[in-house]
């Protein structure tokens, strides 16, 4: 017979769930119970068993003794306040909950790795202190000279993945660590978390390298900001400051006074948007979103044609099911492309140092010991 493990504190089962983005229905239907037992579970009213206890922290992404707490251990809201700020869109899923505490167990990982310091010499997110009264395309323009990448240069780049990795090291080398996952939710393609010393975005690896682009710009402005933020959604609609940092994304991307010099099409069709688009490397929703800026189209065509290209995009992925868009097929090979490089070595140089045990590290990197050998292999 199952016994049922006494001690454990029915606050802290309520807490676990909530800060995982689960309401009382989704939790209970992930661990196969009904709602009124897992509710008497919170209230103190019946306890589970060891084995269901190990379940909901499975789901809930704790560790076990969390469980036997007195008290909930103090960490960040983040999800909570991000949402906050969002009233006027969906929840963010338990999965996008999970994926914030992930970023901030990076940022201590950064903390601990580095004892407590940036050893980047030129950090942006101190040089380019913004304020939301700024003008997003003159922040643009500081930050490009900044990091020193000529258009010419960026035109040059083969294709949108190789634009990308680009610019996620070029963003690193100043003192920025970008990671990536896949979020399972396509209606976030980004979000990040400021820290004086150790800022963190993030990109959703299941999106388009050009959508990642957009998003790793979108999420430098908030740093710049000095906040966090989130990227969802159509990026043509938001408060403030979303408008801000997507109209300094666009305009670092694709600058104006360049953007002059090669409209010289007859007419912006969607051939022509995607001739823009290619030689920027960037979506076509960003030359739209120039275009009408510049008052070439309309904001009716914006939206026209925006809502026909998501259209044919979903007619395509019903009919190629299950596609995937990144990883190689390699368990090593997408670990290592969503740590990155220099993360990773960060990680087993310090370890190889003598600055944290195999466990630690394997804490680090979020993989299991055994793994470790394979994936320094994978990453030199």
């Amino acid at each position: 017979m199952a016994e049922y493990i006494p001690g454990m504190n029915p606050a802290i089962i309520k807490w676990a769930r909530e800060r995982s983005g689960y309401s009382l229905e989704e939790a209970a239907a992930v661990i196969k119970k009904g709602v009124a037992t897992l509710s008497d579970w919170e209230s103190g009213g019946s306890a589970p068993t060891y084995v269901q206890l190990e379940k909901l922290a499975d789901k809930y992404r704790r560790p076990v003794a969390i469980f036997f707490f007195p008290e909930p251990p103090e960490e960040p809201d983040i999800a909570g306040n991000l949402a906050m700020r969002s009233s006027d869109t969906p929840p963010l899923s338990a999965r996008m909950h999970i994926l914030l505490r992930q970023a901030y167990a990076r940022q201590i990982s950064l903390m601990e790795l580095n004892l407590g310091v940036n050893p980047v010499r030129k950090k942006i997110f101190r040089a380019l202190q913004a304020q939301p009264d700024d003008v997003a395309s003159e922040l643009a323009r500081k930050t490009r000279a900044y990091l020193d990448v000529s258009v010419e240069t960026q035109l040059e780049w083969r294709n949108t993945k190789v634009a990308l990795e680009n610019w996620r090291d070029i963003i690193e080398e100043k003192g920025t660590f970008v990671f990536k996952e896949s979020f399972q939710d396509d209606s976030v393609d980004g979000f990040c978390l400021a820290h004086e010393e150790f800022p963190v975005i993030y990109l959703n690896n299941s999106r388009p390298a050009v959508r990642q682009i957009f998003s790793l710009f979108h999420e430098l402005a908030h740093l710049l900001l000095g906040e966090n933020g989130i990227t969802r959604g159509d990026f043509s609609r938001g408060g403030d400051i979303e408008d801000f940092c997507n109209q300094f994304a666009a305009e670092f991307l694709v600058p104006s006074l360049d953007l002059d010099t090669r409209l010289t099409f007859p007419i912006y069709n969607d051939d022509a948007i995607e001739t823009l688009a290619n030689r920027y490397k960037v979506s076509r929703p960003v030359i739209l979103l120039k275009l009408v800026n510049s008052g070439i189209l309309a904001q009716d065509d914006y939206v026209q044609r925006t809502e026909e290209w998501a259209a044919a995009y979903e007619r395509r992925k019903e009919k190629e099911p299950g596609t995937k868009t990144s990883g190689g097929g390699s368990y090593y090979n997408t670990r290592a492309a969503y740590l990155g490089y220099r993360f990773l070595e960060l990680a087993f140089s310090k370890y190889r140092q003598g600055q944290c045990s195999i466990e630690q590290l394997a804490e680090h990197l979020d993989v299991k010991v055994e793994d470790l050998p394979e994936l320094e292999n994978w990453t030199f």
